[in-house]
């Protein structure tokens, strides 16, 4: 199967179902005829995006070339050019002669090395950047016949999204160390995948003459694709010899035919592919915030915790707090359009396992909120304020209010309550989950909203209420369902109620007079 040539990609387009090679994918992609990719999994989505970002921007540059929107010819001739090769081996997703690079597969210097591959997958969910001990986000191992594609989107996503998974089996270079993770951060003027494609790929051009001009001494004629050399197992690649807008891969592995399908074979590795030394992942890769605030590395790439994409890290990210922004961030001449949003998307690693598959996707009103993003000014500056107040809020209205009131619910109402019971920590981190999801989904909203509010303390005293409500129908929730103990339920109810009012009022007295208007009317 040649992608260059083979209709491998079931695409929606306006027309219906259509089955397109890679060149044919791209001028559709240019063309804005592109309404889904039928075989594509949402974990593979953005990184079959940056590699098709990549691979375009870089035949743009070599062609002399900046409007993504070309033929298919035009991009058959001019991958093979980037190829520089005199086949499509490269592009063929099955090559049996191993000293012969594959797609996404790099070759062995001779057939003698190729001794050291062993099965490693039957399918290609099996292949994929998962590797799920939980078994939660993908099950793996599910798909029963596979097509070619699915090989395709599995070896991109393991090649350029993996992390360090055991010894001999290291990550990407653009990523914080082998239990970093790579994110996908970017501002998107629109949903559709081939504007947001031709809009990246566009950018690519400014982008990489930073990129040649910075310290990783780039080179204009460097290397692209890394799976056309080969590999010995042993050595690395350095960053002098690759062009900026190189795709790499991880891990050594070949697909070779088995009965009746196909089967992927690895071997481990002595080196990494890219010798990235201490860079921490922060190699221009204009997908990548930078942590400004590494405290081993000065600075790093992004790496999400298990936590994921919480309101706090969107928020440091979208105002620069600690952050250098992505480049794909950056707001550009089509801010004004209709549909304008901050996305970010990362598969969180732990030792061998996954942490969950993480998705933000938040929409920016036109006007001064979306003004606030775009530049530095003073809407910046007050938006970024206020919505650190009202995160430091939400966690003083769990810790200092919510949270006391569940402890005294649950030990029975004592005179005195004991923070350090261990018996009620699964039910406090319960509790604190259930509060957190409810006031997270409304966080940026309201944010937004504030931008056309020039009073800052009714701005403020608006998100205390809703805090306030939603606290309360958690403890609300907690008295239906936590255990109790006989004969002390009234008595724990009325403890726990009248230490969540208590120290309400104590932390945030501008809430006295709107609560018990409230509860008055109530």
């Amino acid at each position: 199967m040649n992608l260059l040539t083979d209709p491998v990609f079931r695409t929606q387009t306006p027309d219906g179902l259509a089955c397109l090679s890679l060149p044919q994918l791209l001028e559709a992609l240019g063309g804005d005829r592109v309404e889904s990719l039928l075989g594509l999994q949402r974990h593979q989505e953005d990184a079959f995006h940056v590699f098709l970002c990549y691979l375009a921007g870089a035949v743009l540059a070599r062609e002399n070339q900046t409007d993504p929107h070309q033929t298919a010819d035009f991009w058959l001739t001019g991958i093979r050019r980037l190829t520089g090769r005199e086949d499509d081996c490269a592009w063929s997703l099955v090559i049996e002669d191993v000293t012969q690079p594959a797609f996404m597969q790099a070759p062995v210097p001779k057939p003698g090395d190729f001794a050291d591959f062993k099965p490693k997958a039957a399918t290609p969910d099996a292949l994929d950047v998962l590797p799920t001990a939980k078994n939660h986000d993908i099950k793996s191992s599910k798909a029963g016949r596979p097509l070619p594609e699915n090989w395709v989107y599995a070896l991109i996503s393991l090649q350029t999204m993996s992390g360090f998974f055991g010894q001999g089996n290291y990550g990407i270079a653009r990523m914080n160390g082998g239990f970093g993770s790579r994110a996908v951060v970017s501002l998107a003027h629109s949903q559709r995948p081939g504007r947001r494609w031709h809009r990246d790929t566009a950018r690519l051009q400014a982008v990489r003459g930073e990129l040649l001009a910075g310290d990783w001494k780039y080179q204009a004629q460097g290397h692209v694709l890394l799976w056309i050399l080969p590999w010995d197992l042993k050595s690395s690649l350095s960053l002098a010899a690759l062009d900026p807008l190189y795709i790499e891969i991880a891990r050594a592995v070949r697909l070779l035919p088995a009965a009746g399908g196909i089967q992927a074979l690895g071997a481990s590795t002595k080196a990494p592919r890219i010798a990235a030394g201490e860079t921490g992942g922060v190699l221009g890769d204009p997908w990548t915030p930078i942590n400004l605030n590494d405290k081993k590395k000065g600075q790093s790439a992004l790496t999400v915790s298990a936590s994921g994409l919480s309101p706090e890290l969107l928020r440091n990210l979208l105002f620069k707090d600690g952050y250098k922004p992505a480049e794909m961030q950056q707001a550009d001449a089509e801010a004004d359009s209709p549909d304008c949003r901050f996305t970010a998307t990362v598969l969180v690693r732990g030792q061998g396992t996954t942490d969950g598959f993480h998705h933000a996707s938040l929409p920016i009103p036109p006007g001064k909120a979306r003004r606030s993003i775009r530049r530095g000014s003073d809407e910046r500056k007050r938006l970024a304020e206020l919505s650190k107040t009202a995160l430091n809020d939400a966690k003083e209205m769990q810790n200092r209010v919510l949270k006391p009131a569940v402890i005294a619910l649950l030990e029975g109402g004592p005179e005195k309550i004991n923070f350090d019971r261990r018996e009620v920590n699964q039910w406090l981190t319960d509790t604190a989950k259930q509060y957190s999801e409810t006031w997270a989904a409304d966080f940026f909203p309201w944010l937004w909203r504030q931008a056309e509010q020039e009073d800052k303390d009714a701005a403020r005293l608006e998100w205390l209420q809703a805090l306030r409500d939603k606290a309360k129908a958690v403890l609300e929730d907690a008295i239906a369902r936590y255990p109790a103990r006989e004969g002390r339920r009234y008595r724990s109810r009325v403890k726990a109620e009248g230490l969540f009012y208590g120290t309400l009022f104590k932390t945030f007295e501008q809430l006295k007079e709107t609560t018990h208007d409230a509860k008055h009317s109530a």
